[in-house]
């Protein structure tokens, strides 16, 4: 199987690829409805933001609760059951007269769902593709979330105004029931992982926690990406008054954060299709130190245009986390994939949220935002390159060939 023509020969990944961009599109597009609409009934700033965050905050507490499900239950069911819920949460807010308080609370129940779908979509692909095609097959699906983000949120609103915040999401809610018909249609049911018998459901928590963390090579794997992820996304937080401060206004606050997002499209590109994979493996680390350092470079202030090479540059450096998920999960043991994906995604989500918090702090101090970015560069640099090391030298500094073989 070459390039990403040959892995839609796989009908199984069809049908997932097709199903996983249909519901993480319909999101892009709700996440403006629901600002829209909740804003537009409260009149709350804060509330809206609250509205908003519910698409990142639940994944803090649906991932370590709810990601022992995985590795318990059939993969394709915890999919289906996670589509079918969502569906029915998002369906229930546009009934008429709902509360705001509710319409929030029904978001989060909702998005509790999103990280073991994320983690049973992790943890049953490399059962449909092997080796390489795994990693070719993971990098275009990260490439299609990029493209959809950017997309979604480019013509979100434009579908808001079109079909009204209501019906943006209802089709986020038909998202989801088709995404569960594809996946019952098109992926073929299979066992859960019976390696290790939990004695219980907590238990079942602990041992995926202490499998992760107590490897090494899988510790510093997982802290490289946190800490490189939360300072590196930081500046987000303040796109739009780093706008202003350049000069101009919304526009080019979008631009700012689609830049890192057109980054990542292109080095995933080369990431998974271009480099040889002992030239990939040997780009892991330089890419996250690229990420980090090309936000040092805004402590000179320069304008905007070389601002938004930087930030694209960066994005560049970031796919390196692209390759590195998939070889992260052929790390896995295939009974922890689904606790370890989920002990992924809650670290990722809380490193993020403390990096917007940490820009925000910044910038509260009335520093100029070209100085709050060099901050992060900064600490990104650091911590970066202490986890670098860690990782690196992990297993006694066997190379990422090496680890594959000895799992």
């Amino acid at each position: 199987m070459s390039g990403y023509r040959g892995l839609f020969k796989v009908r199984e990944f069809r049908f997932l690829y097709a199903a996983y961009t249909l519901s993480y599109l319909g999101d892009q597009f709700a996440a403006v409805a629901i600002s829209v609409l909740v804003f537009g009934r409260s009149g709350s700033p804060l509330l809206t933001a609250i509205a908003y965050a519910s698409a990142w905050i639940p994944a803090l507490v649906g991932g370590p609760l709810l990601g022992p499900l995985v590795d318990r239950l059939p993969r394709r069911m915890v999919l289906v059951v996670c589509d079918v819920a969502r569906a029915a949460l998002v369906g229930v807010i546009l009934l008429p007269g709902m509360p705001v308080w509710l319409i929030i609370l029904l978001l989060y129940a909702a998005h509790l769902a999103t990280p073991p779908f994320v983690a049973a979509r992790a943890a049953i692909l490399p059962d449909i593709l092997d080796d390489e095609a795994y990693v070719t097959g993971n990098g275009l699906i990260n490439i299609t979330n990029q493209v959809s983000q950017i997309a979604g949120f480019a013509v979100g609103g434009a579908v808001v105004i079109a079909i009204q915040p209501t019906g943006a999401i209802l089709v986020n809610a038909a998202t989801f029931l088709l995404s569960a018909v594809l996946v019952l249609a098109g992926v073929r049911s299979r066992a859960a992982p019976r390696r290790q018998l939990a004695r219980s459901y907590r238990q079942d928590w602990w041992d995926g926690f202490r499998y992760v963390f107590t490897d090494p090579w899988l510790r510093g794997c997982l802290l490289l990406v946190w800490v490189t992820s939360a300072f590196s996304n930081a500046p987000e937080a303040i796109a739009y008054p780093y706008a202003k401060e350049l000069g101009h206004g919304p526009v080019l606050a979008g631009v700012l954060l689609a830049a890192p997002a057109l980054g990542m499209v292109l080095g995933a590109v080369l990431m998974t299709r271009v480099f040889r994979v002992e030239t990939r493996d040997r780009l892991l680390i330089p890419g996250a130190l690229l990420q980090a350092s090309v936000l040092v470079l805004i402590f000179a202030q320069p304008p905007y245009p070389v601002v938004i090479l930087l930030y694209f540059v960066g994005g560049i450096g970031g796919s390196f986390m692209v390759p590195l998920n998939a070889i992260f999960i052929q790390r896995v043991r295939d009974d922890f994939r689904g606790r370890a994906m989920a002990v992924a995604i809650a670290g990722l989500t809380a490193g993020q949220g403390l990096g917007f918090l940490l820009a925000g702090a910044l910038a509260s101090l009335g520093l100029r935002m070209a100085i709050v970015v060099g901050i992060c560069g900064v600490l990104c640099v650091l911590t970066t390159s202490v986890t670098a090391r860690m990782w690196s030298s992990a297993d006694g500094g066997m190379d990422i060939d090496q680890m594959r073989k000895a799992s």
